[in-house]
C-alpha cells in the first residue's frame, strides 16, 4: 500500500512521474473552497494485454488494454481523509496523482 504524492500539473503540459500500482494505494481528495472543487485526479496507464478495473472510493472505472489511459477524478470530501484505490490486477499498471489547479 502506498500513499500517492500529488504532483502539481497546473502550469500545463509538463512531465508527470508515474509509479507502479500497488495493491491498496491511497490518494488524498481534492479540496473545496467557496463551493469550488480544486481537482485532484488519478492518472492511470495500462500497458497489459487485459483491461483493468480501478476503483476509487467505491466507484469503478475501466482502463482499456495496451496503452489505455484513464483520468479519474478524486473529489473533495472530508478534509484529510484518504481515498482508497483498488485494482483488478496491477500487472502493467502505472499511476500518478495530479492536481490541475494551483494549490489553495
Amino acid at each position: 500500500m502506498a500513499a500517492l504524492t500529488i504532483q502539481d500539473a497546473s502550469v500545463g503540459l509538463q512531465s508527470v512521474t508515474m509509479s507502479s500500482a500497488a495493491a491498496g494505494d491511497t490518494i488524498a481528495g481534492g479540496s473545496r473552497a467557496a463551493g469550488w472543487d480544486i481537482g485532484v485526479f488519478l492518472l492511470v496507464l495500462n500497458t497489459d494485454a487485459a483491461a483493468k478495473t480501478v476503483t476509487v472510493n467505491g466507484v469503478s472505472y475501466t482502463v482499456p488494454l495496451t496503452s489505455g489511459v484513464a483520468v479519474i477524478p478524486v473529489y473533495a470530501g472530508q478534509y484529510g481523509v484518504a481515498r482508497t484505490i483498488t485494482y483488478s490486477a496491477t500487472t502493467g499498471v502505472k499511476v500518478a496523482a495530479i492536481r490541475l489547479s494551483p494549490a489553495p
